[in-house]
């Protein structure tokens, strides 16, 4: 079972990286309306398909099963793959004018902090315990 420091270390992760979604939309938005609706849309992807693969990993399981646990590990990343790409097909497929730039780099940027964000907070709790 999931303890509430757990649920507590993934909501952190996912409120951090809305609140660098938004920052970066903003930013983006001093290159226009056209910038900031692309990396919104990156950003937003990345988002969408972390909470997704959190909340498929996380949810309630077995001890005595860790094959279960694997197996659904295995799934959630690859539906966090089918997320994206299909995310990433609609928007190239829909969305004009498109910044491309901007689409990826606020995915990369929402992306990466999540791991680098994890290492933080598991050492953070490492001291205070």
């Amino acid at each position: 079972m999931i303890q509430p420091l757990d649920r507590q270390r993934i909501r952190k992760l996912l409120m951090v990286q809305g609140a660098l979604l938004c920052a970066v939309t903003l930013a983006a938005l001093f290159l226009g309306k056209a910038a900031a609706l692309s990396a919104f849309l990156g950003g937003g992807t990345a988002l969408l398909a972390n909470a997704l693969f959190a909340f498929w990993v996380f949810m309630p399981y077995r001890a005595q099963q860790p094959g279960a646990l694997v197996t659904r590990f295995y799934a959630a990343e690859i539906g966090k793959l089918v997320l994206v790409g299909l995310s990433f097909a609609v928007i190239f497929i829909w969305l004009r004018p498109l910044n491309a730039a901007a689409l990826f780099v606020s995915f990369f940027l929402v992306q990466v902090v999540s791991p680098v964000l994890a290492h933080g907070l598991a050492r953070d709790t490492q001291r205070s315990s």
